[in-house]
């Protein structure tokens, strides 16, 4: 019966908040680092990682806990360095969390998993494919950023978001401290500023679904604040990680990638999901109608999940 009820509140929208996540647990990496991370959904279901888009945390997966129970699916969401409850690693690479989520997996006794990444988690799940791909099931890039070096990178992005590149790439990161400073402040300060910001600029798909879902825009400011819980350090970094050299060749990668972008999505753009769907020898391309950055994932979340478990 209560599985039934989850069902329900999935495709409804209801939310019933009795679900036993745990959304401040941590572990003791091998290098002695801590590692943040929550578990949403059934705890007792199939395996899937998460990984939050950047200036985001593990309470931004919150939304997925109901649809994660529904579908059976253990959701596990990793802080990265220096978000949330993560240390901070210094020097760090992409192809580095390919081994914090190893140490994760084998902390929770999990030998195989699926895995998927919103935004700036998409170089994370590539990392995984590529240096564990004996451990993952499948995996899925939803709205993912792309490398930095293929021409026209930012084609059809955003300004505000084209901008933050241009000040990531700089060999000096004052500008982006600073960029990065005002970001937390306006979150900590006037959240209802950024809401503002966000119904006025966004793509007609996202404007609509944070309008008519004010809870999920409360979610992500809340998820998006707890990522400066130790400071601006770990944002400064992973913004600079961008826009670097990545550190592997995706053409190598031969784990079947997932690709889920929206035609109008002005952060991640639709040519990003051509780059990729070019470059990765063997990817799904998913392009959506009238999604955006936001709307999409959780629109389709159920679809997602479903694949991603079976």
């Amino acid at each position: 019966m209560f599985r039934l009820l989850m069902l329900f509140a999935m495709t409804s929208g209801f939310s019933l908040n009795l679900l036993a996540t745990k959304r401040n647990e941590t572990i003791t990496l091998p290098d002695g680092r801590t590692l943040g991370y929550a578990i949403y959904g059934d705890t007792t279901g199939f395996p899937v990682f998460y990984f939050h888009g950047g200036q985001e945390s593990r309470l931004s997966a919150a939304f997925m806990d109901t649809v994660a129970y529904g579908l059976g699916v253990r959701l596990i969401v990793p802080d990265r360095p220096g978000i949330g409850l993560s240390s901070f690693q210094p020097d760090r690479r992409f192809l580095d969390w390919a081994k914090d989520v190893t140490a994760l997996a084998n902390t929770l006794g999990i030998e195989r998993f699926s895995v998927f990444g919103l935004s700036g988690g998409a170089p994370h799940v590539l990392a995984c494919a590529y240096e564990i791909p004996d451990r993952i099931e499948k995996a899925t890039i939803v709205a993912g950023a792309a490398p930095y070096d293929y021409q026209g990178t930012k084609k059809g992005m955003w300004f505000p978001v084209k901008l933050i590149h241009w000040f990531a790439s700089w060999e000096k990161d004052k500008q982006l401290r600073k960029f990065i400073q005002n970001d937390y402040k306006i979150l900590a300060t006037k959240p209802e500023k950024r809401l503002k910001q966000l119904q006025k600029y966004l793509p007609k798909p996202d404007r609509l679904w944070l309008k008519e879902h004010p809870h999920h825009a409360k979610g992500f400011i809340k998820g998006s604040l707890e990522s400066y819980r130790q400071g601006i350090d770990g944002v400064v970094q992973e913004w600079k990680l961008y826009v670097a050299d990545w550190g592997f060749d995706i053409r190598q990668i031969q784990q079947p990638i997932s690709l889920w972008y929206g035609d109008k999505d002005k952060m991640a753009p639709k040519y990003r999901a051509f780059y990729y769907h070019e470059q990765l020898p063997h990817s799904k391309l998913q392009l959506l109608k009238d999604e955006g950055h936001f709307s999409l994932i959780r629109r389709h979340l159920a679809t997602i999940l479903a694949e991603l478990k079976n």
